[in-house]
């Protein structure tokens, strides 16, 4: 499952605070080093595939339902033909 963007969020703020704790920067407005980035960059990626994935898994679970729907319609409609065709022999 995954995860909720407030985890993220969660994430990202504990993985600047410990890079900022790393690097002696306790002040809000100090800036991290260049070799930070590379950190958050694959921590936003990794969100995105993870957002992708789940709605593509979204995307075919919904796909999935619509289809087992329709079925259930068209065999409920099957059957009502069947069960009235002795009715139609009768009065033929």
């Amino acid at each position: 499952m995954a995860r909720k963007s407030d985890e993220w969020s969660a994430l990202l703020g504990s993985t600047l605070s410990k890079m900022a704790l790393v690097r002696g920067t306790d002040s809000p407005d100090a800036y991290l080093p260049d070799e930070c980035f590379d950190v958050i960059e694959k921590l936003f990626a990794v969100a995105m595939e993870e957002a992708r994935a789940e709605g593509y898994a979204s995307a075919i679970r919904d796909t999935q339902q619509a289809r087992a729907r329709a079925k259930e319609g068209t065999l409920r409609q099957m059957i009502r033909v069947i069960r009235a065709l002795p009715s139609v022999r009768l009065f033929a």
